[in-house]
Parts: structure tokens; sequence; C-alpha cells
């Protein structure tokens, strides 16, 4: 059996003992990067967890609004009367919202822009009545003005649900402390106060007819009176009469706007047309220089360029056609790049002939956009500002290169008289010892 010299082994054990704590320093070197990934992970979790339930929240709280329900306790002394009827109904929709949005960090008494503030805002599309959309860049929650309401049969109701997910990785939360979600849904109200009118056939017209005498009985039983002839009744049918238009039954829908064009959806839920004739719109925030440039509802019915608000443009004829809708829409020239903002009011004049005229109107609000891009997350960018800093020593290297070929080739090119009076090309020029050089040195 062989065995090792006591100074080779004595030269082997060192080496040993220096690769001895190698996993544990390969160790200590990824917990940071396995810590980091398992708290992301975990982060992004819960905040699909939290966006889920808003969403489910918003769902709940919407379909309760549609039913036109509403729980007593909300009823102080009872509810006689409509008003009382609305004014319950809205926190019976919230306290939906909340049973749908469960198992996340909520409270109703933070302030805005604060790690777990909520708030549920029920609001619908009655005249008088505008919406102001949450602003998830500035943590801003949706708004209802004058007030909330929850709107009538007919009408459409949104609810909609503000949460600022806070976030509790240590590392994460210290310079991202909450993240704000928000859910929206929008629903039409049931016909819950009175009952939908359906038409109904013409009722079928019985004729009616008239009684005739009995013959009277004469002393002579041989003589008989001849019965007078009865008349043949007359069928007289009934006109089915034309439904009367409804100026409830006429209205705009929805209102949005994108990039430098605003929408509006009409409904003509009568059975008769419309003849739009007036439009009156304002738009009080948009920046100059931009102006309107033109109306269009089926087609362009209006072409010229408006540079102060409002803008009203009448005698048009537009026609809507019975149980019909169409979309309006403007459109404005030299807006801002992020595109136009602000708000926004639509009324519309439409004619029914032979019956009268209907006006509604709509208005939608817009945020400014930020002046701050999405890409300010400035503080990933350390990361890439290494690249450039590893690239600058190769760039050197080609640079060294090039400056040392020209001599060789330089040399090459030279007569032989030019090469002796280069000093460092001297050595390749000089002769054996014992022999003289054909030419004499030059003087330096």
């Amino acid at each position: 059996m062989k065995t090792l010299p006591a100074s080779h082994s004595a030269i082997i054990s060192p080496r040993l003992r220096r690769f001895s704590g190698q996993g544990l320093v390969e160790f200590a070197l990824v917990l940071p990067v396995m810590l980091i990934v398992i708290f992301v992970i975990v982060e992004l979790a819960r905040v699909l967890h939290a966006w889920l339930a808003i969403e489910n929240g918003a769902r709940f709280g919407v379909r309760y609004a549609v039913t036109g329900e509403y729980n007593d306790l909300y009823c102080l002394g009872g509810c006689d009367e409509q008003a009382e009827e609305d004014a319950a109904r809205i926190p019976s929709a919230k306290d939906a919202a909340r049973a749908g949005s469960v198992a996340i960090l909520r409270n109703e008494s933070l302030l805005p822009g604060q790690p777990g503030y909520y708030k549920v805002t029920v609001c619908s599309n009655k005249d008088g009545v505008v919406y102001f959309p949450s602003d998830s860049n500035t943590s801003t929650p949706a708004d209802c003005q004058p007030g909330e309401d929850p709107g009538g049969p007919g009408d459409r109701v949104s609810v909609t649900v503000d949460f600022d997910h806070p976030l509790i990785v240590p590392i994460i939360s210290s310079w991202w402390p909450q993240v704000h979600l928000t859910a929206k849904r929008e629903g039409i109200v049931e016909q819950f106060r009175v009952a939908r009118v359906v038409g109904l056939p013409a009722t079928i017209v019985l004729p009616s007819f008239t009684p005739t005498e009995s013959p009277m009985p004469t002393d002579t039983p041989t003589v008989t009176n001849t019965l007078p002839p009865t008349e043949t009744p007359t069928i007289t049918l009934t006109a089915t009469s034309t439904p009367t238009p409804d100026c409830s039954k006429i209205y705009i829908s929805s209102m949005w706007v994108s990039s430098d064009d605003v929408y509006a959806r009409v409904y003509n839920d009568n059975d008769a047309d419309a003849d739009l004739i007036k439009t009156y719109f304002e738009w009080p925030d948009v920046p100059s220089p931009a102006y309107v440039d033109w109306f269009e509802f089926d087609y362009r019915y209006w072409g010229g360029n408006e540079y102060n608000s409002p803008t009203t443009v009448s005698n048009t004829e537009v026609e809507l056609s019975g149980n019909d809708d169409e979309r309006w829409e403007t459109d404005f020239d030299n807006a801002p790049p992020e595109g136009i903002y602000g708000y926004f009011y639509l009324q519309l004049t439409f004619d029914y002939p032979d019956w009268g005229i209907c006006v509604i109107s709509r208005s939608t609000y817009k945020s400014q956009p930020p002046t701050r891009t999405p890409t300010r997350t400035a503080t990933w960018g350390p990361s890439p500002t290494r690249t450039p800093t590893r690239t600058l020593a190769p760039s050197r290297t080609p640079t060294r290169t090039p400056t040392w070929g020209p001599s060789p080739t330089r040399t090459l090119t030279r007569t032989p008289t030019k090469t002796l009076t280069q000093g460092p090309t001297r050595t390749p020029t000089s002769t054996e010892p014992g022999e003289t050089s054909p030419t004499p040195p030059l003087d330096g």
C-alpha cells in the first residue's frame, strides 16, 4: 500500500481547509436575492387579492343598487316619500359593496393617499349630477357632485370602489407605501316604482244588436201580423292610435373623452322619429390654441371652427330613428400632446314632428394628465449605469493597437538612406563585425 510522504500531505491540508467555507460564502451571497424574490412574489399576490376584492365589491354594489331595494334600518321614522327611499338606498348599496370586498386591510376613517384608505361612491346620470372619476396617479378617489345619487327607474347608476392597498414588505414599503386600486361598475335601474307600459293591440269590437218587439196577439187566431225587418248591425272598428312620444325615453346614456375627441351615446326608445335641431356644447377647461373642428351625428352636420366655449349650432335636421341609437362625436384640433381634459357639457334638442320638443343633456369630466411621466421610477436606473462603465475598457484597447501598427509600415516603405537617419532603425541596418559601412552615418 502506497502512502504519501509527510511533505506531500502537509501541502494538501491547507488547500482543503481553504475551500471548506465556500458553501457558506455562496449561500450568504444568494440569500439576499432569494429573499427579495420571495418578498416580491408575496406582495404581488396580496395586490392581486386586493384588486379582486374591490372588483367584487363594485359588482355586488351595483347589483343591489339597480333593484331599488334598501335597508329599513336607514329609514329614520319610515321611508314614506321617494326622497327618503333614495337616501336609504345609497348606504344600503355601500353595505353590499363592503360585503363583496372582504379580507383586505381597509379603514374608511383614513384620508385619501394613506395606506388602507377605502371609499365607495354611488352616482347616477340624472340631470345636474356630475361624476368625477378616480385618478390612480394622484390617489384621488371618485366623487359625485353636488351629492351622491342612486338614480331612478331607467337611469344609469354606477358604483365605484377606491382602495389604497398598503404594502407590508419592509424593503418595498419604505419607498412605495401603498398602491391605489379602483373598480367601477354600471347598470340600469329596474322599473321598481311604476309598471312598464306594454303596447297592447286594439280590443275586438262586438256588434250591438237592436232588440225586436214581439207581435201582439189578436182576437182572430187566423190573422198573423208580419214581423218588422230587423236592422243589420254596423260594426265600427276603432283606429289604433300611435303611441305618444315620451321625453324620458330619449336620453344620453354615456359620455366620454378619448385623446382629442368627445363622444356621447344617444338612445331614442320612442317609436317615432326625432330630428336634432340644436346642439349646445361647453368646453371651458380645454387650453388654447385648441378649437372645436366639427360635430358628427350619423354624419358630419357641422364643420365650422370654434375657438371659444360654448359652441352652439342651430337649425339642423339630423334624424334619429325610433327605437334606435346613434353616437355623437366632436373633434378638437391643436390639442395638447396628452389630449384634451377638463369639464364637458352637451345639450341636444330634438323635435318630434306634430308632437313636441325634448331637450336632453349629459356632462363628463376628465382630469388633467400628470406632467410627470410613468418612467419616474428612477430608482431602478443605477443598475443600467454600470454597463457603460464596463464598455470603456474594451474601447481603449483598439485605440492603442493602431498606434503601434503604422511604424513598421513606414519603416518598410522608406529607402535605405532614410533608414540610416532614424535612431531606432540603425540596429537592423548594422553590419557584421570587421566590416565597414558603405555609407558614412549622418549627423544627428
